[in-house]
């Protein structure tokens, strides 16, 4: 069934190119002046190219793996993966470092002082800071000379690209697995009550039929505590459609109409088709409404299935993972949550040969593997359409479609931005204060979208 979506997914790279063209043309104008970045790391590649010549030649390689937030289990994943593709290539030999934690001050640390891996495979690295940083060197001719580029869905290369801060749409690296927000839902709620969450009108009237508060039954639950306010963004730009944080002109778009009259239904829902309890709840309290069967219905992402499993005894007709709703413009807006990846230092002696492994580790078994370990869905487009272990979980399944469906598109979050996160905070109290009354919702999202304005043109325009 995934087959068909094939070509349609690979016509998902020009949809996504239009919407960042805002935020290219931003960039650009903000780097202007002053010191270039980008041939900086035009000339760090063009140095790790010459020095990888030896690579190419089949000479024998030494090269450095770390990788981060790594168990015990995917250290015997990566030993495995490494192990193999060394039998196959003899003249390379890979030495893998597991990171458990604190990867991010372990590898600033060894950059800062020259002394990084070859190649980092993170979850979700920080790239933006190794960009900056001068630390990785930009992939793009490796990418394009390499004969399965096609396999890998054009929506997650489009969003690498966007953490290039230096303007120039560069690709420092691969991508292979990646997480977005979905609607776990009562399956049999939406049965009993002969409602679908399609649209996202179909959701509000939903979330009203599954409501019985006499027997302490609500058509969902809000996160309005802490991290609340990182949910409600995704959902907001999910009902207007809108495809950035910034505009063309760079104007911050979180309180564009469509997002306050969103805020304005889904935070009035509170009280009246909520729990009282919601106005406090994070994420352990959203999960138990859900697992307990108070709530039909709270927004998350796919890292809470095996939770859901537990709490339903494997009984998959009870509850499901639907992707965004779609939008009064027929599309169902995500947030590609930063995908996880493999990057080369720019110390690297031999990129050629770190790039060869990063593409042996991105397709295929391997990187079907991976993404089991790590929990999240491949972006190889063949693993998303055969492989069976898809199949075997519906909420990895339905998640294959929308990836591979066109009408679903990403939004650009700038998360990057130097201050982005600081408010979110903040909106988690404010949000709340519009929950009890005391505030509104073009009040609230006002506030919020002056403070990115200002980490915007504090960026852009310094």
């Amino acid at each position: 069934m995934r087959r068909t979506w094939k070509t349609a997914a690979l016509t998902l790279a020009g949809v996504l190119v239009l919407s960042g063209c805002g935020s290219n043309g931003g960039t650009n104008s903000g780097t202007s002046g002053g010191d270039s970045p980008q041939e900086t790391s035009g000339s760090q590649e063009t140095t790790a190219a010459k020095q990888g010549n030896a690579g190419s030649e089949k000479e024998p390689v030494t090269l450095s793996l770390w990788a981060d937030f790594v168990t015990p289990e995917r250290t015997r994943y990566v030993e495995t993966m490494v192990a193999d593709y060394m039998a196959a290539h003899p003249e390379v030999k890979i030495e893998v470092t597991p990171l458990p934690d604190s990867a991010d001050d372990k590898i600033m640390t060894a950059y800062e002082a020259g002394q990084g891996p070859d190649i980092f495979l993170s979850s979700g690295p920080d790239i933006t800071s190794h960009i900056n940083g001068e630390y990785v060197i930009p992939l793009d001719e490796y990418f394009e000379n390499w004969d399965q580029k096609e396999l890998i869905l054009p929506a997650a290369v489009e969003t690498v690209r966007q953490y290039d801060v230096t303007g120039n749409n560069r690709l420092y690296y691969i991508p292979n697995g990646i997480s977005f927000t979905v609607l776990w839902v009562r399956s049999d709620w939406l049965k009993d009550t002969n409602s679908s969450v399609d649209t996202w009108d179909h959701l509000f009237e939903a979330v009203e039929n599954m409501t019985d508060k006499a027997n302490n039954r609500y058509g969902i639950a809000i996160r309005g505590g802490k991290g609340g306010a990182k949910f409600l963004e995704r959902q907001m730009y999910a009902y207007s459609g809108i495809l950035s944080k910034f505009d063309e002109n760079g104007k911050c778009t979180i309180n564009d109409p469509k997002n306050v009259e969103f805020v304005e239904r889904y935070l009035g829902l509170y009280g009246t088709c909520t729990a009282e309890g919601d106005l406090n709840y994070g994420w352990t309290e959203l999960a138990a409404a859900f697992d307990s069967g108070s709530a039909g219905m709270i927004i998350h992402n796919l890292g809470s299935a095996s939770n859901h499993m537990d709490a339903f005894d494997g009984d998959q007709s009870k509850f499901e993972a639907i992707g965004m709703p779609l939008n009064d413009q027929g599309t169902s807006v995500n947030l590609m949550i930063q995908p996880g990846g493999m990057t080369i230092s720019s110390t690297c002696r031999n990129p050629q040969a770190a790039f060869d492994f990063i593409a042996y580790m991105t397709t295929g078994e391997p990187v079907s593997q991976y993404c089991q370990q790590w929990g999240v869905v491949p972006v190889d487009q063949e693993i998303l359409e055969n492989a069976a272990w898809i199949d075997e979980q519906p909420w990895y399944e339905a998640s294959a479609e929308k990836l591979l469906d066109e009408n679903t598109l990403f939004y650009n979050q700038y998360s990057w931005l130097p201050g982005h996160d600081d408010i979110y905070g903040d909106m988690d109290t404010a949000s709340q204060y519009v929950m009890t009354g005391e505030m509104t919702a073009q009040e609230m999202l006002d506030e919020w979208a002056d403070y990115l304005q200002d980490c915007y043109d504090s960026y852009f325009h310094k």
